[in-house]
């Protein structure tokens, strides 16, 4: 049940942003689902105890492989459908917790614990968002391979 939660939850965040990017009617529902697998599948992984970078970069994958199928279906180009469905999944605590001790170094001076701790946050966010653009780009990487790989 926490599972269908978190999807439609992070769908109706899809949706917010399907309606900024301006995403045509009949691509919204594409981009939903799209959401829903790929957040979906990063917060199974997480629940059993898989790394944050690593069910990030699977969530991403999963969600590249669904808009690369609908983008043939629908013969639209698999960027206009996959960006809006990846950006739930953007390492916002990690970061804003980063910038916080980095405000706290500059506000209480510096110390060995509050620098670790940036540095801690920031390497996070920095390999999770890595994560997710490997992710989105193995895809592409094998349906548009203009030479061949061997």
């Amino acid at each position: 049940m926490w599972l269908l939660q978190t999807m439609v939850l992070s769908s109706i965040i899809t949706l917010g942003w399907t309606l900024m990017f301006t995403v045509p009617k009949r691509y919204i529902l594409p981009c939903l689902l799209m959401t829903a697998f790929g957040f979906g599948l990063k917060t199974y992984l997480l629940q059993h105890d898989v790394h944050l970078v690593i069910a990030s970069f699977c969530g991403a994958m999963i969600a590249s492989f669904v808009g690369v199928y609908f983008s043939k279906k629908y013969t639209l180009t698999p960027k206009a459908l996959i960006s809006p469905s990846v950006i739930c999944m953007m390492p916002g605590i990690p970061a804003y917790k980063a910038m916080v001790s980095m405000v706290q170094i500059g506000y209480f001076g510096f110390s060995d614990a509050l620098f670790n701790q940036m540095m801690t946050y920031f390497f996070e966010a920095l390999f999770v968002t890595s994560g997710l653009v490997l992710g989105l780009s193995i895809p592409g990487l094998l349906f548009y391979r203009r030479r061949p790989i061997v």
